[in-house]
């Protein structure tokens, strides 16, 4: 009996501690003392957006504790909907995608955290987040009440992230202090605010009501009208040529009470191909944010670590005047105050000083920066043509169907996609004909007449005819990469996706290779430096245009951060080890290097490989080998040249 009143006595006492802890830990708005309150206590943030699903596990740590050395008391971050479901009803949040782990490695940290759910993020991220199999859906509406089928989608999505995020909450014991809903709402032209109550009950619904729920608008009026309703706080975002005084007051009529919040300050920006690499000077950078915290405002950082688009997941932007697509570079470096690498620099130097000119943060020693190595030139040889190894990346074979499919529907997300036909035989005596791809190509073609390369065409919205030489050749292929779909929240099928005439003949009955560069990892290779076996093989084809896959290895003694030189290679695709390094494109420009982290090289794999999928251009005449170089320092800004200006003409 004795022992039955202890655990009723002990059982009572824990419900009052945990009552107590609950009770004592809270942060929520003082709309009275325009502040946040944090147990009770005014509090103000400072903040830096870092994706985990853009660094690599193994490094979470490192630019975490950066981070919290630079001054900063919050971690800030997006959740990428396309890492974490990549297929529709199987999930992933393991490894680089385990979010839960990062919340709680930033919480032991000492560091709170501020998520950014979606469903739709942008974040020059692919698809601004979204998974690409929405777009299965030919008719699917994005951002809006006006789609069924794609509120149930999200729905579905946050039923599954939303609880893995609740025991994290402040009041929970961890660290997540707000939560942002959508995201910048109102630069889409929907404006739906029915969709933004749905997301904002949903949340609720999964999250309860002792989280701040908050939405982020450029400081314009029309946005914000547009991007917020009454029940999310508003906030506002801009940059070091703003007037913070003028920012907040558009903010101030949207939220007229409460903290003054700035959730994206760029200290730098984003790049793309094509276009000269982008930086922001340090000391304009201080001076505003020196205005923001004089202002007692909480303020984020976008981006403090920027990070990489490793594999395929760079988005794209669009060029409104002439229908363009403007795809972002690997880096995501963002020139911010770590760099790609995780290095701190001056700009880091520089704010760490402003901040600690209105917070006293905690003094603790910078990490070192990461030992860069060059481990020097690669002899690269040619291994096979795209075209020779087609049944090996798609080894279920080609879908058919009488007029060409999307990507999407036949199930291939990124990458490239191979469509082929055989042309009428009336046009074998015409000898070259006109093939039209007028408005249909996303987002990049390399056409093929019986294994012969006739041209390359990039995606625009004017009339795209690409003369052919048909000779005695039948055989048509289009092999169309997807260079990122809009970061917009637009829908951005990809592939091909209408009709493809020949001198106004209706091209039919069409086969679709779904190209998995996965599989040049599988067993159905056996890739070696010295491919002699193969020259006889490859001296019959087309080399100088036949896109090609290079192999070549170089002696690892010790695991270091490094960067992949490309001098002289057009474009392509580039694996360290198997892992995906992301495009290369030094002809275009502005970025020159890949970064290779430690995490990918091992001396327990030594050799290391390096693996290149060269679409046009190798630089060097077949035999002859080709070079890589790994160097101790990036480049990211380069020449620069127009990539629509960019054509190949075999």
């Amino acid at each position: 009996m004795a022992a039955v009143a202890l655990k009723v006595l002990l059982t009572f006492f824990a419900f009052l501690c945990a009552l107590h802890f609950s009770e004592s830990r809270s942060f929520v708005i003082d709309y009275e003392n325009d502040c946040f309150l944090k147990d009770g206590e005014p509090f103000r943030y400072i903040s830096g957006c870092f994706h985990y699903f853009r660094v690599p596990r193994f490094y979470w740590k490192d630019r975490l504790m950066k981070m919290k050395a630079g001054g900063l008391n919050t971690v800030q971050t997006y959740i990428a909907w396309n890492i974490h479901e990549p297929v529709h009803g199987t999930y992933n949040f393991d490894g680089d995608a385990d979010i839960v782990s990062f919340i709680e490695l930033a919480n032991s940290l000492g560091l709170l955290v501020i998520v950014r759910a979606g469903p739709y993020i942008c974040a020059e991220w692919e698809f601004g987040g979204y998974p690409p199999w929405l777009l299965k859906n030919t008719s699917i509406i994005l951002r809006s009440m006006d789609n069924p089928m794609y509120t149930t989608y999200v729905q579905s999505w946050m039923s599954v992230l939303l609880p893995k995020l609740k025991p994290l909450l402040y009041v929970n014991g961890g660290p997540i202090i707000s939560v942002q809903v959508e995201n910048e709402y109102g630069s889409f032209f929907a404006c739906d605010h029915d969709y933004m109550k749905f997301l904002e009950q949903l949340f609720r619904e999964y999250l309860g009501n002792d989280i701040i729920l908050f939405t982020v608008d450029g400081d314009s009026e029309a946005e914000l009208k547009c991007g917020t309703i009454p029940s999310l706080y508003a906030t506002v975002d801009f940059g070091d040529t703003t007037d913070p005084e003028a920012a907040f007051a558009i903010m101030r009529k949207f939220s007229p009470k409460g903290p003054l919040v700035n959730t994206e300050f760029y200290p730098g920006w984003l790049d793309l191909w094509g276009v000269p690499h982008q930086t922001r000077p340090a000391s304009t950078v201080a001076e505003t944010l020196d205005k923001i915290l004089s202002m007692n405002a909480s303020v984020n950082f976008y981006m403090y670590e920027g990070g990489t688009n490793f594999g395929f997941m760079n988005g794209a932007g669009y060029n409104k005047s002439d229908g363009t697509l403007i795809p972002s570079i690997t880096s995501y470096d963002y020139d911010a105050p770590l760099t790609e690498a995780g290095d701190t620099t001056t700009k880091f130097q520089i704010l760490q000083k402003t901040i600690a000119k209105h917070e006293k943060s905690p003094v603790i020693p910078v990490p070192a920066n990461t030992t860069k190595f060059a481990y020097g030139k690669v002899q690269m040889t040619r291994q096979s043509t795209l075209l020779n190894v087609l049944e090996k990346l798609s080894p279920d074979g080609p879908v058919n169907a009488p007029l060409p499919l999307t990507m999407e529907q036949i199930g291939q997300n990124y990458g490239f996609i191979l469509y082929r036909t055989q042309i009428p035989q009336y046009f074998y005596a015409s000898g070259s004909a006109d093939l039209n791809v007028s408005g249909v190509v996303r987002d990049r073609a390399i056409i093929y007449v019986g294994n012969v390369r006739q041209g390359t065409t990039f995606r625009h919205t004017g009339d795209l005819i690409v003369p052919v030489i048909i000779g005695h050749f039948l055989q048509l292929d289009i092999l169309v990469e997807n260079m990122g779909r809009l970061n917009q929240g637009m829908a951005d099928p990809k592939g091909i996706l209408g009709n493809v005439t020949l001198n106004g003949t209706l091209l039919m009955n069409w086969q679709m290779y779904a190209i998995n560069l996965d599989n040049l990892f599988s067993d159905a290779f056996a890739f070696a430096p010295n491919s002699d076996e193969r020259k006889e093989e490859l001296s019959d084809m087309d080399n100088d245009f036949a896109p090609s896959f290079f192999y070549g290895e170089f002696p690892v003694n010790s695991s270091s951060d490094t960067f992949l030189q490309l001098p002289g290679w057009h474009k392509g695709q580039a694996f360290v080890n198997g892992f995906n390094l992301g495009r290369y494109w030094p002809v275009v420009g502005p970025q020159n290097t890949l970064f290779v982290p430690a995490s990918v090289l091992s001396v327990s794999q030594n050799p290391a490989s390096v693996l290149l999928f060269e679409l046009d251009f190798a630089p060097c005449e077949f035999p002859d080998p080709c070079f890589v170089e790994f160097v101790s320092t990036p480049s990211l800004d380069g020449p620069v040249h127009p990539f629509d200006e960019d054509d190949i003409e075999a």
